[in-house]
Formats: C-alpha cells, sequence, structure tokens
C-alpha cells in the first residue's frame, strides 16, 4: 500500500507539472551593446527589461561589448541573441565587404535611431576641418566599434588615410580623459544626441564640434549610402550655441536569420507597443518609428518583423506565449 500511495503522489505531481509547466526554463536572450559611456548599452538595457517584463518565458540582459563590429560578429556566431550596430557596418557584413570576408547570416529586427558623428577638438586647438587633423593625436574609437569605422571611413572619404594622423583606438571614456589632459588633439565620438560622453566634456572644457561642409557631406554620402547629414542643433551642448552639419548613421538591432518567427515578431512588438517608456533613455529614440523601420534598406528585415508590420494591432504577449517549448529553453 505505501508503495501504491507513493505512485499516485508521483503521477499526480507530474500530472501538476506538466499542467504547470515545471521544469520548464525561460529563453535567456543575450543582447549586444556597447560600452558604459556610450547610449547602446543603456538603450539595451531598457529593451532588455521591457522585453523580460512583458513577454511571458523571456528574461533578456545587456551585454557590454566594443561596440558594432563586435556585435555583428557575436550575433553571426549565435554567441548573442541581438545586437545593435550602425547601418554600416550592417551592410558590409550583410554583403560580406571590408573588414567582412564572406557574408554573415543577419536580419534587421527593426531600424532603432540615427548615431551622429562627433569629431571632437577643444576651442583653441586651431583644428577646424577634417583636413586639419594632419599629423595630429586623434582617437578613432574602440577596436571593434562602429565609431572606428565611421571615423575611418570619414577620414579615408575626404582624402586622409590613417597613416597621415596619429591614431589611437580608445574608448568613449578614454578619448575625453585624452582631451582633457592635453594627450589627444582630437576624437571621434559616435552616439546619439545628447551622448553622455560629450555632454560630460562640454560642462568641464570648452569643446569645438568640427562641422562639415555641404561639399564634405555629398562626397561622404556619395561614397556611403549608409551615411546622411544631420545637423546638430545649437546648444544641445554647452559652449557650443550654433548649429553644426555633421554626418549620421542609422543602428539597427540585429539578429541571426534563424531566429525564430514568433520570437522576432514578439520582440519586435513589444518594443513598438511600449515605445514611450524607451523615451526617457534619449531624445533620438522619438526617431524609433514604424516609418523609419526600413531604414536600412540594404538589409532584409526578419520575416517576424513583416509579420508584425502586417498586424500590429496583435498581441505580443499572446506571440510569445505560443513559443514551441524548444524555442524558449536555454
Amino acid at each position: 500500500m505505501p508503495t501504491r500511495h507513493l505512485s499516485i503522489k508521483a503521477l499526480l505531481f507530474v500530472t501538476v507539472c506538466l499542467l504547470a509547466g515545471c521544469g520548464h526554463s525561460d529563453r535567456t536572450l543575450a543582447l549586444a551593446t556597447g560600452g558604459p559611456a556610450g547610449l547602446y548599452y543603456p538603450f539595451g538595457g531598457a529593451m532588455a527589461s521591457l522585453w523580460s517584463e512583458v513577454l511571458p518565458g523571456v528574461n533578456a540582459k545587456a551585454e557590454v561589448t566594443g561596440g558594432s563590429v563586435t556585435n555583428v560578429i557575436q550575433v553571426a556566431r549565435q554567441e548573442s541573441d541581438l545586437g545593435i550596430a550602425m547601418a554600416d557596418v550592417v551592410s558590409s557584413a550583410y554583403a560580406g565587404t571590408g573588414r567582412f570576408p564572406e557574408p554573415l547570416p543577419l536580419r534587421v529586427l527593426f531600424t532603432a535611431y540615427p548615431n551622429i558623428v562627433h569629431l571632437l577638438s577643444l576651442q583653441g586647438s586651431g583644428i577646424r576641418s577634417v583636413s586639419d587633423l594632419a599629423g595630429k593625436r586623434v582617437a578613432l574609437g574602440a577596436q571593434g566599434s562602429g565609431t572606428s569605422v565611421a571615423a575611418l571611413n570619414m577620414l579615408n572619404g575626404l582624402g586622409l588615410s590613417v597613416d597621415d594622423i596619429a591614431p589611437r583606438y580608445l574608448s568613449f571614456g578614454e578619448t575625453t580623459s585624452g582631451l582633457k589632459d592635453g594627450t589627444l588633439d582630437a576624437g571621434f565620438v559616435v552616439g546619439g544626441l545628447g551622448i553622455a560622453a560629450v555632454t560630460e566634456l562640454a560642462v568641464t572644457r570648452d569643446i569645438e564640434i568640427i562641422a562639415l561642409s555641404d561639399a564634405e557631406i555629398a562626397s561622404l554620402t556619395a561614397q556611403f549610402p549608409a551615411y546622411s547629414a544631420y545637423e546638430i542643433p545649437g546648444d544641445t551642448y554647452a559652449g557650443v550655441s550654433e548649429s553644426r552639419q555633421a554626418l549620421g548613421i542609422w543602428s539597427a538591432v540585429v539578429v541571426h536569420e534563424s531566429m525564430p518567427e514568433t520570437l522576432a515578431f514578439a520582440l519586435t512588438c513589444a518594443v513598438y507597443r511600449d515605445h514611450a517608456r524607451l523615451l526617457g533613455i534619449s531624445p533620438v529614440v522619438k526617431d524609433m518609428t514604424l516609418a523609419n523601420i526600413r531604414q536600412l534598406a540594404a538589409v532584409p528585415l526578419h520575416p517576424g518583423t513583416e509579420r508584425y508590420l502586417c498586424n500590429p494591432d496583435a498581441t505580443c504577449t499572446a506571440a510569445a506565449d505560443a513559443l514551441p517549448a524548444q524555442e524558449q529553453a536555454n
């Protein structure tokens, strides 16, 4: 009788577990972002928190990384589930050009917001144009970052090579520190309008944001279709009262082409349904709209995103609940 009683208890336990989902683990999603001084990390952290809160079975986490180049490689290798990267890097990775020897299996989940290429120096440095960088100590961004890609493209596109300057591959924090202590003459910081690294530098030093001419913008956008003109409004940064013409580069959230359609649908749906919650991260997030979702035309959207665009009124949580067990398992 004790054995039979135990068997009945065991059978009841198994039945309850099957109904309640005992042993069923959430899917942990790794989102590759950037360094803590940039915008990718807080933006990614906000998205990860949103997904974890509103999508059943999803536990998302933002990871600090070297930036765009690192992120697309990690997604392609399936070391990260999602990554934030600049459009020029994503386009090159998908096509297998530039520093990518072969095409990477990527899809765009959605386009995020425009980055601005801030070319910085301090007032009194004598640097007023890109050509003035010749012979100067210039921070090009961290190795593996989208900043380094954009910086080198700008230099090469306007007639300078890395051999014409004294290059330094530094993070945003190291770049602003170098400008403060005089070990750098200029530096590139690429990020959303009002990025913390530039904002904080402008509070303690009299900065100069090197403006691009109409001819320089026309030349760069012709050579690099992922780029566009972007005007930095006056007074965005302390001490810079007049607007500055700069390069703009859209960011995108990318995933591996094999990501399940249902999961991609749920992630996209949640972000656009609760878009207002992301606005506190930066004013640039206002540009993350359905009207801008196809800004990166060179790389196809994930089928799950296309499905969402066909039915934007669908319930996001229902899509997440529909994930098969193998899609939710770690």
